[in-house]
């Protein structure tokens, strides 16, 4: 990947030369248009294999890569042809304690990923509107079942189900880590 953005961000800075506007790279969620250019690129005859482009490194489902894994894959090596943004969304089962946010802060550092957040899927209780920071199947306050969830979209939290279909498909196949105070990998 890392060729291929090097090749991406040369072409840019020769354009702008020639053109004189600035042409830049940057991986971004572009929520609802990551679901557009998937469509228009399989309309275009091109392979696509998800219904859904986003802004990550790795696939969204992919059980095998590990949050270090993660942050080696936003860090230094792979951004530096990106002169846009870029944004590990680290994706965690339950909200970590303040030592392991800041063991995040220290991996974050030593990768030089410069711009990463983590993305709890917390629970909201349709019934008595309690809202759980961890990951649950029914409500642990009242009981129900009748639950939803909700996760940080841009820097505010978002009902999955107010998702679009095409990203509520997408959310369904990210993979939420179990966390790190649990398996005590940090």
């Amino acid at each position: 990947m890392d060729q291929q953005l090097q090749i991406i961000y040369k072409a840019n800075r020769e354009a702008t030369q020639k053109w004189g506007y600035k042409f830049n790279t940057e991986f971004v969620p572009a929520e609802n248009l990551g679901i557009k250019n998937a469509a228009w690129d399989r309309k275009a005859g091109y392979f696509v294999n998800r219904s859904c482009y986003n802004s990550y490194f790795y696939p969204v489902e992919d059980t095998n890569i590990n949050y270090l894994d993660k942050f080696i894959m936003h860090g230094e090596k792979m951004t530096r042809y990106l002169d846009g943004g870029s944004a590990l969304h680290l994706n965690l089962d339950e909200k970590l304690s303040v030592k392991n946010y800041l063991n995040l802060y220290n991996v974050a550092a030593r990768t030089g990923c410069n711009y990463f957040c983590v993305n709890v899927k917390i629970t909201i209780c349709n019934e008595c509107q309690h809202i759980d920071k961890q990951t649950q199947q029914y409500c642990h306050q009242c009981g129900s079942k009748n639950i939803d969830y909700g996760t940080r979209v841009i820097g505010y939290l978002k009902r999955v189900s107010a998702f679009s279909l095409g990203r509520r498909k997408e959310h369904d196949l990210r993979y939420y880590h179990q966390s790190p105070a649990q398996t005590h990998a940090l």
